[in-house]
């Protein structure tokens, strides 16, 4: 069985700064913590600390914790899930530790630590940024952790993945069918980051709805974003600057598309007179804002229920089959597109 005193000796450090570093205290140095992480799950070491009264799940959310261009969305974004997986955790007994991603897609030593020695029964993958999944997906897989994506998996991965996700296709879609049944002729679509999955989805199929309704390319204009809200505003000023509006805006999430129209707005462009709007998610702002924000809505109660409690069936039945669940996304109808709502 590794010790403490094994790591200390390998790390080169004393006793006491193994025990602090182990225990969480932030009392080390940096470097001298990272060092003696690593020396940890090098050698397979296993905090012992009795019988757990309840288990452990862990949240690996894809995208970093705070980042130059990070506003409230990520924040918002991440608090829709994480309170449904809380509760179902909950109710199946298991308690959760969260962890963020980094810009260059690689594990913290306290993380890879957790992973190496299983620190934790299970993970939930949330997000869809390819670099951090990856880092997620190998790690897990050689420690033997079951994990389930709240998304659908990278194609080139290999192997059998379970996951739970909306389709993100026929949402963007339902968007694009929408506009062009109002009668939109010319259109735009503020995209999400290209290294998004999930964004990438909703334009093919914002721009394979538009197609079939009758839009040639030259009646259909992308404007490339990032999910945050200042690309919605800088988009709107684009579109002041070139003097020629659109019909019919589709936006990859709802904080660009607040951003946007409020940009229009405050330069005398009526909603939905002018121009009709769409954003995706459904977030709880969007039917606040007037007018109220015509969206795609993401079940996210039911993606991050379904994923625990199947994340807890692969658990404790190891032998269980890769599960694939795909929800629809519903289209609401409000005041950006001519609705009541």
């Amino acid at each position: 069985m590794v010790t403490m005193r094994d790591i200390a000796q390998r790390a080169g450090t004393s006793l006491a700064t193994v025990s602090r570093v182990l225990n969480g205290h932030q009392t080390a140095n940096a470097a001298v913590a990272a060092r003696v992480l690593e020396v940890a799950a090098e050698l397979g070491y296993e905090k012992r600390t009795g019988k757990k009264l309840k288990q452990t799940l862990a949240v690996l959310v894809t995208w970093p914790s705070t980042s130059p261009t990070q506003t409230l969305r990520d924040s918002q974004y991440a608090m829709m899930f994480l309170h449904p997986i809380y509760v179902a955790a909950e109710r199946l007994g298991y308690h959760l530790v969260l962890h963020f991603g980094t810009p260059e897609g690689k594990l913290s030593s306290f993380l890879r630590w957790e992973i190496a020695t299983k620190q934790f029964e299970g993970a939930l993958i949330v997000g869809s940024y390819y670099d951090m999944e990856h880092t997620y997906v190998k790690h897990l897989r050689t420690a033997g952790i079951p994990f389930f994506h709240l998304t659908m998996p990278p194609v080139d991965m290999e192997g059998p993945f379970s996951y739970v996700a909306v389709d993100d296709y026929a949402g963007g879609y339902r968007a694009g069918e929408h506009l062009a049944r109002l009668g939109c002729r010319r259109v735009l679509h503020i995209a999400g980051p290209k290294d998004s999955r999930d964004a990438l989805e909703r334009q093919k199929g914002f721009l394979q709805a538009c197609r079939d309704h009758g839009l040639e390319n030259r009646q259909i204009i992308v404007y490339q974003g990032d999910f945050h809200e200042p690309a919605g505003e800088r988009c709107g000023y684009y579109l002041l600057k070139q003097g020629q509006m659109p019909d019919g805006i589709f936006a990859a999430n709802d904080m660009m598309a607040i951003g946007c129209m409020r940009v229009l707005q405050e330069a005398g462009v009526k909603i939905p007179e002018d121009v009709r709007m769409v954003g995706f998610d459904d977030i709880v702002l969007a039917s606040y804002v007037e007018p109220s924000l015509t969206t795609i809505r993401v079940p996210y109660e039911d993606l991050a229920r379904i994923a625990t409690e199947e994340l807890v069936k692969q658990i404790e039945y190891p032998m269980r089959k890769t599960i694939k669940v795909r929800l629809e996304a519903e289209l609401v109808v409000r005041r950006s597109c001519g609705g009541k709502g």
